[in-house]
């Protein structure tokens, strides 16, 4: 049966929370391949899954070293002035492993959640409040359009990468290559990030969007079985992580 994206998007941040809130480390090494299953179910792709475990393992490295280096306990071994402990290196995994569960719900979100879907329940709920629920709606909408521009955050980057790299921009390898071709990249992202919300917040004016919590029309909420289940099962998983 299908789970909408109001199901996955409450089943990405009560398994982040959980792993958030958890001090056990079998709760984290099962939730890792939890996430990693459900963002391949849901999208369909191993690739998905392969990007962002490529792209956590950077910050996983990160994290791992920097408790390695700057957490007392018994040392390991020594580099100049900085020591490694045996307690770092537990720590350092432990962290490592609850921000690649961060990564893979966060994909899920991105790669797997409608926005429109996610919001519209909220808006119609925010109706039955009245005035007071305005302000609610406004949010939601908000947090909808952040969601939809991220994907084209993305694309924008890409193309951004393509025309440097036709002027002669070279980008390195590894992850200090990496990190200079950012560097290079975010003047460009943010300049047009600024541009498309201008032009996106001038289309709403335009189009009346500030009567749409009066006025518009609603679908009616739907709740599958399939996704009471999901909503059931993320609730049992949080609360599960906060116990553990």
């Amino acid at each position: 049966m299908r789970i909408g994206s109001v199901s996955k998007f409450i089943f990405a941040v009560c398994l982040a929370a959980g792993a958030v809130q958890t001090s056990s480390a079998m709760f984290v090494i099962i939730a890792i391949p939890a996430a990693g299953g459900a963002l391949f179910l849901w999208t369909g792709k191993f690739s998905a899954v392969g990007q962002t475990a490529r792209a956590a393992i950077w910050f996983f490295v990160f994290i791992f070293v920097l408790h390695l280096f700057f957490h007392k306990g018994e040392r390991i071994f020594s580099i100049l002035f900085l020591s490694a402990t045996a307690e770092g290196a537990r720590t350092g995994l432990f962290y490592g492993a609850k921000f690649i569960v961060f990564a893979f719900c966060a994909h899920i979100i991105l790669r797997t959640v409608d926005p429109f879907e996610l919001v519209r329940p909220i808006e119609r709920l925010a109706r039955l409040l009245g005035h007071s629920g305005r302000s609610i709606s406004y949010l939601a909408t908000s947090f909808s359009l952040a969601l939809r521009f991220l994907p084209d955050l993305v694309r924008q980057a890409n193309i951004a990468a393509l025309a440097l790299k036709t002027r002669g921009a070279a980008f390195d390898r590894g992850f200090y290559g990496r990190l200079r071709s950012a560097v290079q990249l975010l003047p460009a992202v943010f300049v047009n990030a600024f541009k498309s919300s201008e032009s996106a917040a001038l289309a709403l004016v335009v189009k009346g969007y500030s009567t749409r919590h009066l006025k518009a029309v609603f679908p009616p909420i739907r709740i599958s079985p399939a996704g009471i289940t999901a909503a059931i099962i993320s609730g049992a998983i949080m609360i599960l992580g906060w116990r553990s």
